[in-house]
C-alpha cells in the first residue's frame, strides 16, 4: 500500500478492503482518507494494533510505502535561561504521556508560549503555529526566532500578513492557515494551535483535518463551550490532557486578585427608555414558541427578524436596551471615582464596543485602543503603558486575547458579553506579577434591574471563586 498526501487528503494506493477511516473514490479508484487520520493509518499498517509509538511503525516501513510525509526531524533546544515552572512541566510531561496530542487549559498570563517552545524541542519535528491574529503572529515570531533561531538552516517562517515563507518552523494566522493547508498540510509533523476555542468554527476546523502532523498541541484558556462543539476538538487535537485555573495559580505563579462587583442605578429616564424598550422585546419573545436562552431558541429568534417586521423591531428594541444598560450615566460616575482611588496604579478599562470607548477616553483623558488603532499607535501606546508614561487606557474587545499586554494591576469591566472566556482572558490581563506583590483587582460595574445582571453572573460562573465585593 502507498499513501500519499493530496490536496489535503491522504490518497491509499492499493489499499485492501476494510482499511479504516477510509472511502472509496470513485474518481481515483482508491480509497481515500482525511489527512489527520495518518498517524493512525500508520499504525494500522504496521499491524501495531496502536500500542506502538509513531517511531516504532515508521521504522517497520516494510508494508507501506509512506509518500505523504514531507516534513523533517529537528534537533532542537530552546535557547531560554529560565526554567519550566512547576506546572509547566507537568503539563509537558502530560502532553507527552499522551503521544504527544491533547490540549492544555492554562490561565491568560501562565506562560503558554513557553510551554509550546518546549514542546517544539520536545517533539523534533517541523511546526506549523496557528494563531488568531498578526499581532500575535507577529509575537510569536520573535519568541520563537529568539528560542531557535541560530539552530535551523532557514529563518523562522511566515505565513500570512502578507509574508509567505514555509520553513521548518512557521507561525501563520487562522485564516491563513486556512487558505493553503491543502497545500503544506504534509510539511508539518507538529502542530501547535494558540487560542484553541477558535477552532471549533467549522471552516478552522478544516486545518487539523487536513494536516497529516501526528503530533498536536493546543492551547486555552477557557476550552469547553456550553453549545458542546468543543467536543470536535478532541479528534482533531486531542482531549485535555493538563489543566489548571486561575486559583490554583494565584499568589505563587500568578497575583493574588480579588473581582470586585459594583451595582448601579439606571436614571430615572434611563429606566423609563430601558423598560419600554426591553417590554416590546420580552412581549415579542412571549408570544413565540421558542426558549430564547437556549442556543437554538436565540438562533430562531434571529431567523425571524430576517422577515418578521415585529421580530425585527423586537430586536431593535432589545439592543437599545442593552445599549442604555452599558453606557448608563452612573457608571461614568463610578469609573471617575475608581479612576481616581487608583490613579497611582496601572488600570485597564474594557468596554463591549469602540463608540463607547472612545467617549470614555473623550471624557476621561486616556488613550484608547481599539480594532480600528492602527498597529504602529497601539505599540506605541502599549509601549507608554509599560513604562508608566501612560497609567491607564480603555479598549474594546481588542485587547481581550491576542496581544501580550504589559502588566496591570486593575482592570475595570464596564461592558462585556456573556462569554466566560472574554471574562477570563480579561481577568488574565492584571494577573501577572508585579515586582510589589499586591493584589490585582477586577471590578466589574453593572447596571441594576437589568439583563446586565444575568450577563455577568454567567459569565463569571467557573472562571473565578473570588466572593464579589
Amino acid at each position: 500500500m502507498r499513501i500519499v498526501f493530496d490536496d489535503g487528503t491522504l490518497l491509499l494506493e492499493d489499499a485492501p478492503d476494510g482499511i479504516p477511516f477510509a472511502e472509496w473514490d470513485d474518481r481515483v479508484d482508491e480509497y481515500r482518507a482525511r489527512a489527520h487520520r495518518y498517524r493512525a493509518l500508520v499504525k494500522w499498517a504496521e499491524n501495531t494494533d496502536g500500542q506502538a509509538t509513531l517511531e516504532e511503525a515508521a521504522s517497520t516501513l516494510d508494508t507501506v510505502e509512506d509518500d505523504a510525509r514531507a516534513y523533517s526531524d529537528l534537533h532542537l533546544t530552546p535557547t531560554v535561561a529560565i526554567e519550566p515552572r512547576d506546572y509547566q512541566q507537568a503539563a509537558l510531561t502530560a502532553w507527552t504521556d499522551h503521544n504527544r496530542q491533547g490540549s492544555v487549559v492554562l490561565p491568560t498570563g501562565s506562560g503558554k508560549t513557553f510551554l509550546a517552545v518546549q514542546a517544539i524541542a520536545n517533539a523534533g519535528v517541523s511546526t506549523l503555529v496557528v494563531v488568531p491574529t498578526i499581532d500575535l503572529m507577529n509575537q510569536w515570531h520573535a519568541t520563537l526566532t529568539n528560542a531557535f533561531g541560530d539552530q535551523l538552516p532557514d529563518p523562522i517562517g511566515v505565513l500570512g500578513g502578507g509574508s509567505h515563507d514555509i520553513t521548518d518552523i512557521t507561525v501563520t494566522t487562522y485564516d491563513s492557515a486556512y487558505r493553503y493547508v491543502n497545500e503544506y498540510g504534509d510539511r508539518f509533523g507538529l502542530l501547535v494551535v494558540d487560542e484553541l476555542h477558535h477552532l471549533q468554527a467549522p471552516t478552522y476546523q478544516q486545518i487539523p483535518e487536513m494536516m497529516i502532523a501526528p503530533y498536536r498541541l493546543g492551547l486555552t484558556a477557557t476550552y469547553e463551550r456550553a453549545d458542546g462543539q468543543h467536543e470536535v476538538l478532541k479528534d482533531l487535537i486531542g482531549p485535555v490532557v493538563y489543566e489548571e485555573d486561575v486559583d490554583e495559580l494565584a499568589g505563587e505563579y500568578l497575583s493574588e486578585y480579588e473581582t470586585i462587583h459594583l451595582k448601579v442605578e439606571l436614571t430615572p429616564d434611563e429606566r423609563e427608555q430601558y423598560d419600554e424598550e426591553y417590554q416590546i422585546y420580552r412581549d415579542y419573545v412571549d408570544n413565540h414558541d421558542f426558549d430564547i436562552w437556549k442556543a437554538d431558541g436565540y438562533k430562531e429568534f434571529l431567523k425571524r427578524t430576517s422577515y418578521d417586521p415585529q421580530g425585527r423591531r423586537a430586536l431593535i428594541a432589545k439592543q437599545r436596551a442593552e445599549e442604555i444598560a452599558r453606557t448608563a450615566e452612573k457608571k461614568l460616575d463610578t469609573l471617575d471615582t475608581l479612576l481616581k482611588r487608583h490613579h497611582d496604579d496601572r488600570a485597564i478599562i474594557f468596554t463591549a464596543n469602540n463608540d463607547f470607548a472612545y467617549d470614555i477616553s473623550q471624557e476621561f483623558i486616556v488613550p484608547c485602543i481599539t480594532h480600528q488603532t492602527e498597529t504602529d499607535e497601539r505599540t506605541e501606546i502599549l509601549e507608554r503603558f509599560r513604562t508608566g508614561e501612560y497609567s491607564m487606557l480603555v479598549t474594546s474587545q481588542v485587547l481581550d486575547e491576542g496581544i501580550d499586554v504589559p502588566a496591570a494591576n486593575v482592570g475595570i469591566i464596564l461592558s462585556g458579553s456573556a462569554s466566560k472566556r472574554q471574562y477570563a482572558q480579561r481577568l488574565g490581563r492584571i494577573l501577572r506579577p508585579t515586582d510589589d506583590r499586591q493584589p490585582a483587582r477586577l471590578y466589574e460595574i453593572i447596571t441594576e434591574d437589568t439583563k446586565e445582571q444575568y450577563v455577568s453572573s454567567h459569565r463569571r460562573q467557573g472562571v473565578t471563586s473570588n466572593a464579589d465585593s
